[in-house]
């Protein structure tokens, strides 16, 4: 919903005049058919106007202004670029064919010349060689020019002969360039091609010459232009001084007056000064904008894709409000162009045009290609150093990624109703799921092909790419297998998509089919990737439509009752100001060149002449802070309505609104859902209430084995516990690159054990003397051990982080072997058992009078015999572990304090001290009382063995057996509580790397 905010509104005066709002293209035809319609002189006129939009407009225009029964003859209409490369009798070349056709030139220049280095600078080069002959700047001066600012660069070379070489071949580059423009502009004069600056300029020439020769030009009309580009002020000029031409501009005095800070007006001004024009060829100017009542509302959203939907709601209420009114929505980033199609109220808005056309950038099929480039580009080769090329094995999440694209899926649903084709029934997904199995991190082609059982669109998508033409054959066939999907799905959408890429493909098919040097992937990336910018997909509609979807440039001359106009930002609208040209900033001002200063005053004069007429105008702006925008500020015309024009414009009122979202009923209000479902309490939590069955679950865990592990983490967050060892879900299985924390340990904790493996049992003891032989074996057992952990993956143990794990992982296993050294009383080392199991059955008493045999379990990483003849477990922490972290009872407390840390704290401390008492407890019960429990700290290896102080177990003389058993059935009382529902921890800390924190909103 929209929400005001707080805003001096103006109340629009008593009846004023009002001055004419007749759209400028109905003005002009109606003075056209006055003027010239009762004779044949109307049909011998070249009308030129911006866009072929405007040429659409002004003939509907032209057929209404006649009388009725009146029959005229047609003017010759045209946009301006379409008739200035009319008149220069040229044909403009492709981009692609133009670069191609430049790097030959350059070559012949500079045989050294790398192509992959070529493409990332070859089309900014050709654009400011058609800027230079748009604005005909005359090339000798601008080359010249340049290669002395170049020049002054000189004088820092150093002596270096290496880096001299560089900047020497650097600077010849910049001497070179006027004979590179002279050479392409031969060849594509000689051929009767251009490119479109060049056509402006050979336009203009020709005209010229005709003129010279004197030959009589038809009577030109210019209508609505705006910023002119040189050869086009010349063009003007030139027909004006031969009264060939009337010109009419659309302006108003708010941005027109003298001295006006407005800068929309700049070039009018001084094109009214430079082609002798009246007053009334500007448009009077008229007093449209500060005279004309109207009704502006800024409306803030939160994030760019809002923006679709809002408007959407505008147009709505607008065709409600008024059925007949023109209303454009117009859109300066025309990224928003589906947002705003997927806004559009159908009921409401059944006829609609969009002028603009969907940039192919924007369809799903280019995320499509994008994610292959992804896949190829990505791979590690393994090969031949000499040829360059090799086998490539592809990173599985570039793969993964790949094959679930929503296109490859729908062919997967297509070949799932293939009977004959049953062995590639869930192909896809089964490609997915060995992957994760395999652990496959970096994958061969073979390998891929083998798991989809050879099928063609699987050796379509990861056959090796070594030039253009295997990425070109692997489009065609893609193309093929997918069209095959959507043909039979009947997806008109998706099939255009697809015919679209199969033209660009063949249009570079053609274009390098008879070259001799090969492009790279990345390089036919970039020209792929430059034809798919140019390209759109475009929507039938009908072309004068009352609602039209348009962008900024296609308003020019063109006027509606309505404007809805998007992402009204900075570096929006206007553009960011960037310095796009090979050439200087100051060889650009020196020359006249067009800067960002004049594509500002362009966009700020079309930004103004469309609010010229219009009486109903919304302005959507992101908000400040706002996901996904480049900057959260208002444009600068924003800011200009609300303290420039509103003080001018009586009649102008101004709405600054804001969206926001209803608010979502409280959960808590709702009527209580039944215990056996997830409930939520007063905050919000996630709550389980331990019904019936949850209590039977429970009991089943406890009976099966609790584990000292499991017991810690009920402590920690119990629906935690309940999600994995309750409810049982389980965690997505994903490929693990490299050993995390858990397969770290693994390594070390093997490691030891086979170092130890010859001495259990006692056998043999560990002294002094066995431990410069193990220290030899540590690193082979580490290797060894790292390998058994990575069997069956891909993710080789001597590459990547892998192998760095594994030089830490000899380290902490050699320097403990080294600290037992250091420390006389730890050998000799008797080890009587290495991952032996640990089982006790106590037998807790319920409140309702049952006895439930609650298992403990454990696995004990070492059970050593010290020489007392006690038993001590002995569990190794490859963390930092302190032994003052293993007392509980803290100085000034009494014994029962430290009982109920035991039994209530979750804290990592608290963690490792019930996991020693357990332990202890199960040596106990296998009737060794006096047995001990430790933790070894691999990096704190100083402190020894550290074993955690029980003694406030038996402090009252109490029985340690007994008493923790005791202590047990207070735990499991408490799991078993009815009245103790299962719900989340308070510690968000420990949510950081829970595998269940989405389902709980964490």
């Amino acid at each position: 919903m929209l929400s005001p905010l707080p805003v001096a509104v103006t109340t629009p005066p008593a009846a004023a005049s009002v001055p004419d709002a007749t759209p400028f293209l109905t003005r002009i035809a109606r003075d056209m058919v006055a003027r010239y319609g009762p004779t044949d002189e109307l049909a011998d006129l070249v009308v030129v106007v911006p866009t072929r939009r405007a040429v659409v407009y002004l003939q509907n225009e032209l057929s209404l202004a006649a009388e009725a029964g009146q029959a005229v003859w047609s003017p010759r209409i045209a946009a301006m670029e379409d008739y200035m490369v009319e008149l220069a009798g040229v044909q403009v070349e492709e981009p692609i064919a133009l670069q191609l056709l430049l790097f030959e030139i350059l070559r012949d220049i500079d045989p050294k010349l790398d192509f992959d280095l070529f493409v990332g600078w070859a089309g900014l080069l050709l654009q400011d060689f058609s800027n230079l002959d748009q604005n005909l700047a005359s090339p000798k001066k601008v080359f010249e020019y340049l290669s002395q600012a170049k020049a002054l660069e000189r004088w820092e070379l150093t002596a270096d002969p290496a880096p001299q070489s560089t900047t020497a071949a650097y600077f010849r580059f910049w001497d070179d360039l006027e004979k590179v423009y002279r050479r392409l502009r031969r060849r594509m004069e000689h051929d009767h091609l251009a490119y479109p600056g060049l056509a402006y300029r050979l336009a203009v020439n020709r005209v010229q010459t005709r003129l010279e020769a004197g030959e009589t030009l038809p009577q030109h009309v210019f209508v609505g232009l705006g910023y002119l580009s040189k050869a086009e002020e010349k063009l003007l000029r030139m027909l004006r001084k031969a009264r060939r031409a009337e010109v009419h501009f659309d302006g108003d005095a708010f941005y027109l007056e003298p001295g006006s800070p407005n800068r929309a007006g700049q070039h009018l001004r001084r094109y009214q000064e430079l082609l002798d024009l009246p007053a009334e060829n500007l448009g009077g100017p008229a007093e449209l904008l500060r005279g004309l009542p109207r009704h502006v509302r800024f409306v803030g959203v939160a994030n760019a894709s809002m923006q679709g939907k809002i408007a959407g709601q505008l147009l709505a209420a607008s065709r409600r409000q008024n059925p007949q009114a023109k209303v454009a929505v117009v859109l300066p980033d025309e990224t928003l162009l589906l947002p705003v199609l997927h806004g559009l109220p159908l009921d409401a808005v059944p006829e609609y045009n969009v002028t603009m056309g969907l940039n192919f950038q924007s369809t799903p099929l280019f995320n499509l290609v994008d994610l292959l480039f992804e896949v190829h580009l990505t791979g590690v080769r393994e090969g031949s150093p000499e040829t360059g090329y090799g086998v490539p094995r592809y990173h599985h999440l570039a793969v993964s990624k790949l094959l679930q694209h929503p296109f490859l899926r729908r062919y997967q649903q297509w070949l799932d109703k293939q009977d004959e084709q049953e062995v590639f029934h869930g192909m896809l997904d089964k490609v997915c799921r060995t992957i994760v199995r395999r652990h496959a991190v970096l994958l061969p082609a073979e390998e891929l092909l083998e798991m989809g059982h050879g099928h063609p669109i699987i050796e379509a998508l990861f056959a090796t790419w070594d030039n253009c033409d295997d990425i070109i054959r692997a489009c065609y066939t893609l193309i093929t297998m997918l069209k095959k999907a959507y043909q039979d799905q009947h997806s008109a959408i998706e099939a255009e998509y697809l015919y679209l890429f199969f033209t660009l493909v063949k249009r570079l098919d053609s274009v390098f089919d008879c070259r001799e040097q090969r492009l790279s992937v990345r390089s036919f990336r970039r020209f792929l990737y430059e034809q798919m910018k140019a390209t759109r997909l475009p929507f039938s509609g009908e072309p004068i439509a009352d609602v039209q979807v348009m962008g900024l440039l296609e308003t020019r001359a063109l006027d509606f009752d309505h404007l809805i106009i998007l992402s009204c930002n900075e570096n929006v609208l206007p553009a960011p100001k960037r310095h796009s040209s090979l050439f200087p900033y100051d060889v650009l001002t020196t020359f006249q060149l067009p800067t960002y200063a004049d594509h500002e005053a362009a966009t700020a004069h079309q930004f103004w002449r469309l609010l010229q007429r219009a009486r109903q105008v919304d302005l959507l702006h992101i908000l400040p802070g706002a996901e996904g925008t480049r900057t959260g500020e208002r444009s600068r015309f924003l800011l200009q309505i609300e303290n420039d024009l509103r003080s001018q414009n009586p009649g102008l009122v101004l709405e600054d609104l804001t969206v926001t979202s209803p608010v979502e009923e409280d959960l808590s209000e709702e009527a209580p859902l039944p215990t056996t479902q997830p409930n939520r309490d007063v905050s919000g939590d996630l709550v389980l209430e331990k019904d019936a069955g949850m209590l039977q679950a429970l009991r089943e865990v406890l009976v099966k084995g609790l584990s000292p592990t499991a017991l810690n983490q009920y402590l920690n967050c119990n629906l935690q516990f309940y999600f994995q060892r309750v409810a049982r879900f389980r965690e997505n299985d994903e490929v693990e690159e490299a050993l995390g924390p858990d397969g770290f340990g693994t390594v070390v904790h093997e490691a030891l054990e086979d170092l130890f493996k010859p001495f259990v049992g006692g056998r043999q003891l560990i002294t002094a003397e066995e431990l410069p032989e193990l220290l030899k074996l540590a690193p082979i057992m580490v290797a060894k051990a790292l390998r058994r952990e990575e069997a069956g993956r891909h993710a080789r143990a001597d590459e990547g982080l892998n192998h760095v794990l594994g030089q830490v992982a000899t380290q902490l296993v050699r320097r403990y072997l080294e600290s037992l050294l250091t420390q006389p009383e730890a050998l000799p080392l008797h080890i009587q058992s290495q991952e032996e199991a640990l089982q006790a059955t106590v037998y807790i008493a319920l409140p309702d009078g049952e006895k439930l045999g609650v298992s403990l379990v454990g696995f004990a990483d070492r059970v050593d015999q010290l020489p007392d003849g006690r038993l001590r477990v002995v569990d190794y922490k490859t963390g930092l572990v302190h032994s003052h972290e293993l007392r509980l009872l803290k100085r000034g407390e009494d014994s029962a304090d430290a009982v109920e840390r035991l039994l209530q704290d979750a804290t990592p401390a608290t963690d490792k001290v019930r996991q020693l008492w357990l332990y202890r407890f199960l040596l106990a019960q296998r009737g060794r009382p006096a047995a001990d429990a430790a933790i070894i700290s691999l990096r704190n290896l100083g402190a020894g063995p550290m074993s955690a102080n029980m003694d406030f177990l038996t402090d009252g003389g109490q029985d340690f057996v007994q008493h923790s058993e005791q202590l047990l059935t207070r735990l499991v009382h408490r799991i078993l509580d009815p009245q103790e529902p299962i719900r989340k921890t308070d510690d968000l800390e420990k949510c950081q790397y829970c595998s269940y924190r989405g389902i709980c909103a964490r």
